[in-house]
């Protein structure tokens, strides 16, 4: 499993399991052998990164928790390279491999465990854990765009959150007078690059 980077200590969910356990009151299942955690729900959708990263925010908006980080600070822990996705309480931070703007397609997924992975070339890969106020996260821009919004049944906990760059070909890559700053581009940048976050409760890691 990825190394998880966690930015002070927040609550976890921490669930009672049984055979009658049921989705709906997201029933957090220990991984055991031959057993392989379930998607519960995605959401996805094409959405617009300014300035080479976005947020991912509760809808309850930061936290007053004394261990939160303020969103300046969490930025300043990033780079575009290794520590490109950092979190604090209700938000987290994303750096994109394009400084400039651009359309991206971000994708959210709720699993009931650690979701299974597969090496692929191109893809960054960061797992950081994330207390959700609400329980219900979206990314949003810099100008206060959100986009998809991910109903995490449960309200007040810490998440595990993997988060996968994946780069696709730069249609600009050649072109030598390529302005990044030029904003009339937005309309046309597509395809430089996708994002998958994928959640499942902390207590799930354990087993």
């Amino acid at each position: 499993m990825d190394d998880i980077k966690v930015l002070g200590r927040f609550p976890s969910l921490v669930v009672d399991l049984s055979d009658n356990l049921c989705l709906d009151d997201l029933l957090a299942c220990h991984v055991v052998e031959g057993w392989m955690a379930n998607l519960v729900e995605r959401v996805s959708d094409a959405f617009q990164i300014d300035y080479g990263s976005f947020s991912i925010v509760d809808v309850d908006g930061l936290s007053r928790l004394p261990a939160a980080l303020d969103p300046e600070k969490l930025f300043s822990l990033t780079d575009e390279e290794e520590i490109w996705f950092a979190a604090t309480a209700n938000m987290a931070i994303a750096r994109s491999r394009a400084g400039y703007h651009h359309n991206a397609r971000i994708t959210l997924e709720l699993w009931e465990a650690e979701p299974p992975t597969e090496e692929e070339g191109g893809v960054d890969r960061c797992t950081v854990e994330l207390f959700s106020g609400s329980g219900k996260p979206r990314p949003t821009n810099s100008v206060g765009e959100a986009g998809p919004l991910l109903d995490l049944r449960v309200s007040g906990v810490s998440w595990l959150v993997r988060g996968h760059r994946i780069a696709k070909a730069d249609p600009f890559a050649d072109v030598e007078d390529f302005d990044e700053d030029d904003d009339d581009l937005v309309l046309i940048m597509e395809g430089l690059e996708e994002f998958l976050f994928q959640f499942w409760p902390v207590n799930a890691r354990e087993a």
